[in-house]
This record gives structure tokens, sequence and C-alpha cells, in this order.
């Protein structure tokens, strides 16, 4: 079993640390990295290359980006099947496929926008879904996380054993949430879309600490002995807003879950005192 660790990072809505414990760590990311493929499709669409209304076929299998390794196969992955994506084939839009992937966590739904971004780039004989990848690669860089690696589709177990992987640190999922929900880069249109999905999330953490009534959106994602969640809290603009993220391994489901809530009430319970509200941010502090 892997050591038990948990990284915290805490900013506000100018992008200043409140709070933070070892919060560089690079961990790997599970399904928090479907942020930033929402962020290269909307890129794609605020620059006319695609369409949130295009539609895709429906598919459970992928090509690797390894040349003549097997597809990757959702049938044969149970843990990892969406069962709400329709059968093969049937047509699905590319806003669909969006709100499957950061509401529910649709791993095929996340496959299918990036070879859509693929098939959509020109100028590389490179594979669809790698030439998506670079997309993702580049929304990053214009977010101004380089630190977050999109490198391989979700579950290509042979470019998982050839080394490419999804991989931030608490502090990059932090920066990346607060530049889709509140940054310049994207368009106000497109942070009010992505603020909407991320409030629709149907499998929070840190929310459920957070006072009632309060604004919050969501991103989590897990793996074996790895769990994390990204929020932002209080609403997009204000000087309430902040953007939490909690990263754990080493731990069982249950318990990462009660660490990263541990966490996320100590930090929220001292965000709501009166004496903290005014204090200058920065601060570095352990769970």
């Amino acid at each position: 079993m892997t050591e038990p660790h948990v990284s915290y990072a805490l900013l506000n809505g100018a992008g200043e640390t409140c709070g933070a414990y070892d919060e560089r760590r690079e961990f790997y990311a599970a399904s928090t990295i479907k942020l930033a493929v929402a962020a290269a499709l909307l890129f794609a669409v605020e620059g006319g290359t695609m369409s949130l209304e295009r539609a895709v076929p429906s598919s459970r299998r992928f090509a690797s980006r390894i040349p003549g390794a097997a597809h990757i196969d959702f049938e044969l992955e149970p843990d990892e099947l969406d069962p709400g994506m329709p059968a093969d084939g049937t047509p699905v839009s590319l806003s669909w496929c969006l709100e499957r992937m950061l509401t529910v966590s649709s791993n095929e739904a996340t496959n299918l926008i990036i070879e859509a971004l693929g098939a959509s780039s020109g100028g590389s004989e490179a594979p669809v879904g790698v030439r998506g990848l670079d997309a993702v690669r580049e929304a990053c860089a214009r977010l101004g996380v380089p630190g977050v690696r999109v490198t391989r589709l979700i579950c290509d177990a042979a470019a998982k054993r050839a080394g490419f992987t999804h991989a931030a640190s608490a502090l990059d999922l932090a920066q990346l949430m607060l530049a889709v929900t509140s940054g310049e880069a994207l368009t106000q249109a497109s942070r009010d879309l992505m603020v909407g999905l991320l409030r629709a999330q149907r499998v929070p953490i840190i929310a459920e600490v957070l006072p009632a009534g309060l604004a919050w959106g969501s991103k989590s994602g897990w793996d074996d002995e790895i769990r994390h969640d990204v929020a932002f809290i209080g609403t997009p603009g204000s000087d309430e807003f902040r953007v939490l993220a909690i990263c754990t391994q080493g731990y069982s489901g249950r318990g990462a879950q009660q660490v990263i809530l541990a966490v996320a009430h100590s930090l929220v319970e001292a965000l709501h005192r009166p004496s903290a509200r005014g204090a200058a941010p920065g601060t570095s502090a352990s769970p």
C-alpha cells in the first residue's frame, strides 16, 4: 500500500494562496483532468473550429496512443463503464458529452471529446487521439497551468505502461478550477457554462461540509488509493470567492473521503470565522 499523504491548496479570487500544505506535490490526477479537457473543447468552440451541437457517434472502444496495442474497451472495464452512454453508434452531441463528463465523470464522453478535438485539428499525421491530447496540452498552457499533464486517453492501459499519465498537484488543480470559472482566458459565456455544469456535480465531496445556501461547484477524481476533489466556493467575482483543491493517496476509498472532509471542514470553518475574513492571504499550514 502507498504511504498515506494529503496535500491541499486554497486560493482566493485573485489567485493568492490563503492556505496550503505540500501543494506542489504531484499526484496521479485521475478524473480531475477532465476540467482541462472541457477547457480545450470550449477554446475550440470559441475559435470557431468546433460546435457544441456537433454530433459524434457514441463508442465504448478507442484506439490506444501506442501503435499496435489493444484498443481501450470499456465493456471489459465494468468499474469504468458509464451506464448512461447509449449504444455504440448512437449520435450524441458534444454538449451532451461535456455535461456527462463533468457531472458524472463519464470516461467514454471524455475520450469522445478528445478524439473530436483531434479530428478537428489539421497539420499533423498523428492519430486523432494524440492530436486531441495536444489540444488539451495547449489549453493548459493558455490557462496558465502547464503542470497539468494529460498524455493519454482514459483507461489506455498500454499507454499507462509506457509512462503516459494524467498528473497534477493540488496547486495545479486549484489554479485550473480558478481559470475555468473566473479567469480571463475563456470568455464569460464559456465560464458561465463551466460554472453551471460544475454546480450540477453529482459526485461532490468538499461540498458536503459547506454552509447551506453557499454556491459551489466541483470535480472529483479517484483510482486505486487515490482520491481528489477540487471545488469553487461562493460566486465567481465576489470578495468571498475561493477555490480549494485537496489531493490524497494511500487511503481506502472511504478513508480518503473522510480525510478530504476533515481538511475541508477545518479550512471552511476558518474562512467563516469573523476574525479570518480580514486576514492576509498567503499563509501556509498543515491540516
